[in-house]
C-alpha cells in the first residue's frame, strides 16, 4: 500500500506491468539457455546404434525451441539394427547438409506410449554428461512455469491496483490510506 501511496494509480500499475514483462523476459531467456546447452552438448547415452541416411536439411534459428542458434534439422531414413527402417527427422545438427547420401551412425532411443512409438536420435554420450543435461532442462521448465505465476501476480496488481489486488489475496487494506 505504501508503494500505491507514494507512486499513485498510473505509476503502480506502470510499475507493475513493467516488471511483468521483463520477469517474463527473463524466464524465457532463461529456458531457451537450459535448452541451448541441451543441444550443443546432449545425445543420446543409452539405446543401440542405427544407420541414417540423410535426405534434406532445413536450418532453423536464431531462435527456436532448440535455444539460441542456428540449428539444423534434417530429414533422414534410419535402419535399425534388427532391419526396421523408418523415416525420421534428426535434430539439433547430429547431422548436417554434407552429411546428404552418406551413411551415418546415430545412437537410437525409442519409448513406446501406447500405439505410437517415439524415438530420438543423436550421438553417444556419457550418463552423467545427460543426467545433468536432464537436469538444466527441468529446471529450465520450472523457472517458465513459475515465473508465469510471477507474471500473472504482477498483471493482477497492474489491473487491479493494490486495494483490491489485496482484497482480492483475502487482506483487508487500511481504510484509512484510501
Amino acid at each position: 500500500m505504501r508503494l500505491w501511496q507514494s507512486l499513485g494509480p498510473a505509476k503502480y500499475r506502470l510499475r507493475s506491468a513493467c516488471l511483468a514483462v521483463l520477469l517474463a523476459l527473463a524466464s524465457v531467456v532463461v529456458f531457451l539457455g537450459s535448452m541451448t546447452l541441451a543441444s550443443l552438448f546432449g545425445g543420446v547415452h543409452y539405446g543401440h546404434p542405427a544407420r541414417v541416411v540423410v535426405d534434406d536439411c532445413q536450418r532453423v534459428g536464431p531462435i527456436s525451441r532448440r535455444g539460441f542458434g542456428y540449428w539444423w534439422e534434417c530429414d533422414a531414413v534410419v535402419t535399425a539394427p534388427d532391419g526396421t527402417v523408418r523415416k525420421a527427422r534428426i535434430h539439433a545438427s547430429d547431422v548436417a547438409p554434407e552429411d546428404r547420401g552418406q551413411s551415418v551412425e546415430l545412437r537410437e532411443a525409442c519409448s513406446v506410449k501406447g500405439r505410437v512409438t517415439d524415438c530420438s536420435y543423436g550421438g553417444a554420450t556419457g550418463y552423467l554428461l545427460s543426467l545433468g543435461l536432464q537436469l538444466i532442462v527441468k529446471l529450465g521448465w520450472l523457472v517458465l512455469v513459475f515465473s508465469g505465476f510471477g507474471v500473472l501476480m504482477f498483471l493482477t496488481r497492474a489491473l487491479l491496483g493494490a486495494p483490491r489486488y489485496l482484497r482480492f489475496r483475502g487482506r483487508r487494506p487500511p481504510t484509512a490510506d484510501l
